[in-house]
């Protein structure tokens, strides 16, 4: 009896570590997907998409790393509140997800200060100020902070927008986020990714780019579904005009 008392042991400890080894299933996509709606429901064929179609999986789910893996969930962004219950979404989200919304990484480059110089009318005080502040042009750094305000003294990202913008100011249009590689180099957050985690020099404010509020950047559920879905079906050359071609009573 005892015997097979370590036998029937010996052979659960196999299973259960050969459990931990043996390589994760991965979970099949679904087939269909019923979406509950208020106007009534819709039946969504994923399998259609995804497979017959051959709709890339970063086509809807924004934050998929890379083609056949699929990101969050719809819900996951749209439709939540920029107040101070999402202030703790980098704890509830995956680092995949960072690059949907942290989308551009600035750095600076070479912009020319020799070519500036040598333009005819262009004065050192044009960007220096004059000699009743510094004797001599110093670097701008020296006096402004590279993060915030200090009383008169502007930071240093708000003094030097504000020298560019006064012969530059076509370069700053509230919605000409290109305008922004103008001066800086651009790449792409998704591509700076780490081990799956967006480095700090990535996770810019919305702010930087976005002269509009957080809420209004990311549209809510419904509005996300619908632009997202009519704008590819009209493309398909199907007019959706009738709410009844996708909600059913």
């Amino acid at each position: 009896m005892r015997k097979v008392t370590y036998i029937l042991t010996g052979t659960l400890l196999v299973l259960s570590v050969g459990g931990y080894l043996l390589p994760e299933t991965p979970e099949p996509f679904p087939n269909r997907i019923l979406m509950k709606n208020a106007a009534g429901n819709v039946v969504f064929d994923h399998k259609v998409h995804a497979e017959a179609r051959g709709i890339e999986c970063m086509s809807c789910h924004h934050d998929a790393a890379e083609p056949g893996r699929a990101g969050q969930k719809c819900k996951t962004c749209h439709g939540l509140e920029f107040g101070s219950e999402f202030r703790g979404h980098s704890y509830t989200m995956s680092y995949e997800t960072c690059a949907t919304c942290h989308h551009m990484t600035l750095a600076h480059k070479d912009w020319g200060h020799d070519t500036h110089a040598a333009m005819p009318g262009v004065e050192c005080t044009a960007c220096h100020h004059g000699p009743q502040i510094e004797p001599a042009p110093q670097n701008c750094a020296s006096c402004h902070d590279a993060r915030v305000d200090m009383g008169p003294i502007l930071s240093l990202k708000r003094a030097v927008h504000t020298r560019c913008k006064s012969c530059h100011g076509d370069r700053f249009s509230p919605t000409g986020m290109n305008n922004c590689a103008t001066c800086h180099e651009t790449q792409s957050s998704r591509d700076t990714l780490q081990n799956g985690k967006a480095p700090q020099s990535a996770l810019i404010p919305c702010g930087t780019c976005h002269k509009v509020e957080p809420a209004k950047l990311v549209p809510n559920g419904m509005a996300a579904y619908h632009g997202l879905c009519i704008t590819c079906h009209e493309k398909q050359g199907g007019p959706v005009d009738n709410c009844a071609q996708c909600h059913t009573k």
